[in-house]
């Protein structure tokens, strides 16, 4: 906690393409994104198994935030189109598949002979809980190692700020996404961009450096954080490798709030 007696600290110079990190939701409003294009990563899973999905054939993908949402939109969508097949229900709870669904929050579960001409209703302990925080931005993007090159070329020549949203676990911060925050770092200043004041950027930056000296110590380094930790423990180990490897899914997901889903278009701003 700052001194009690300490003035508002001064309003910062306008920064032309400016780029900010915030390492958890908490600690930036829905309405501060407004306008922005939003950049939001949980890559230990929920990124990597939405970009995994779409790569897989899903036409859309319904971020909810509860498990009980997720049944009363599946309930919805069966009740107004009996004849077509119902929406998959995937997510995870704990890590592990919600009793019920049918697939879990791991991106291998998301193949082509169970995902192809399908919609998805998914719900995550982080990831589409902080997707729906970004609601105001003018342009939201699903982020993660996995499809790193794709989403930073994607919005390299954009004029609006942009702003990289960690998911965190619960209430905490996680390594796990402020090492892809610091990928993203790194590929954004090549591109122009300018940081913002505030540290979080840079120290994601410099995480991000020391762990991608190579390969092997990048999945090791993933491997060591909260979130690699919590999966190993549940037998998940394959996935953490797997989210640690750069460009693995060449997509760019984009969640339209309006449509309430994410897709492989891009919605016009």
């Amino acid at each position: 906690m700052p001194a009690p007696d300490l003035p508002p600290p001064p309003d910062p110079s306008p920064i032309h393409n400016s780029l900010a990190v915030h390492l958890h939701p908490r600690l930036i409003t829905p309405e501060q994104l407004t306008g922005s294009i939003t950049l939001v990563i949980d890559n230990l899973r929920a990124s990597v198994t939405i970009a995994a999905a779409l790569i897989a054939g899903v036409h859309t993908i319904r971020p909810v935030l509860t498990v009980e949402d997720a049944l009363a939109h599946h309930a919805r969508a069966v009740a107004s189109y009996p004849d077509a097949p119902s929406p998959l229900l995937g997510g995870e709870r704990g890590g592990r598949l919600v009793p019920g669904f049918d697939l879990d929050n791991s991106p291998a579960s998301y193949t082509p002979d169970r995902c192809r001409d399908r919609h998805l209703i998914f719900t995550t302990t982080n990831g589409t809980a902080a997707l729906l925080h970004a609601q105001h931005a003018g342009l939201i993007v699903v982020s993660s190692l996995a499809n790193l090159s794709a989403l930073a070329a994607s919005v390299a020549g954009d004029p609006r700020p942009i702003h990289i949203l960690c998911a965190g676990t619960r209430d905490e911060i996680s390594l796990d996404d402020c090492l892809p925050a610091g990928a993203l770092v790194e590929r954004l200043l090549a591109s122009g961009r300018t940081l913002v004041q505030d540290d979080s950027g840079r120290l994601c930056l410099r995480a991000w450096q020391e762990a991608s000296r190579t390969p092997a110590t990048l999945a090791a380094a993933m491997r060591d954080t909260r979130g690699g930790r919590n999966l190993i423990k549940i037998g998940m180990e394959a996935d953490v490798d797997f989210c640690s490897r750069v460009d693995t899914l060449p997509v760019v997901p984009v969640f339209d709030p309006n449509s309430a889903l994410v897709t492989r278009t891009q919605p016009r701003a």
